[in-house]
């Protein structure tokens, strides 16, 4: 794993911990269509890494 790695691996482990939130936050309102919108991001966000590399 190179340098330049580590930096793309971090910025999306933040953006899984955000939509991870986002998806709290939008439970708690019982708004399940945006529960599926993050769940879907949360879910391209984790599989990322195994298309990259």
């Amino acid at each position: 794993m190179t340098n330049l790695d580590y930096p793309i691996f971090f910025l999306l482990l933040t953006a899984l911990a955000l939509a991870i939130t986002k998806m709290t936050i939008a439970l708690d309102k019982l708004d399940l269509e945006r529960f599926y919108i993050w769940t879907s991001i949360a879910c391209a966000i984790a599989a990322t890494p195994m298309m990259l590399w």
